[in-house]
């Protein structure tokens, strides 16, 4: 059915007369096997694309974070944590090796939060210089 016969049924329908709509038909492009469905329905070790163990410290933390809801800080109770791997190896997210941490307390927990301050220290003096200028 070409444009000008559905603009006529559309407007005969407006104007009361009792056109039924038609249906939709079969979607038009590429139609997807049922085995490639399936294949997108599976997720860890049942997807055809899974890694296992080889993968990138940052897929390990975005597993972490899929497989984790969020909750407060274990140490200071603060609302808003982050998921640290107590071994440091991201890819074992056992619930043994998940710690919820907030930044500053991960930061000490790292070794990370003493550079962190010394750095800002080191910088105070020219951050409140540029904040005169």
């Amino acid at each position: 059915m070409d444009a000008k016969e559905r603009t006529r049924r559309y407007r005969a329908r407006q104007h009361g007369e009792n056109i039924p709509k038609l249906s939709p038909g079969p979607r038009k492009g590429y139609k997807q096997t049922q085995e490639h469905i399936e294949k997108r329905k599976r997720f860890g070790a049942e997807h055809h694309n899974w890694k296992g163990e080889n993968i990138a410290i940052t897929s390990g933390r975005s597993r972490a974070e899929r497989k984790f809801p969020n909750k407060p800080c274990q140490m200071c109770g603060n609302g808003k944590a982050e998921r640290h791997h107590a071994d440091d190896d991201t890819s074992n997210n056992e619930p043994s090796n998940v710690v919820f941490l907030c930044r500053k307390c991960h930061m000490k927990v790292d070794g990370r939060y003493e550079r962190f301050i010394e750095l800002a220290k080191a910088n105070q003096p020219i951050a409140v210089a540029a904040r005169w200028r």
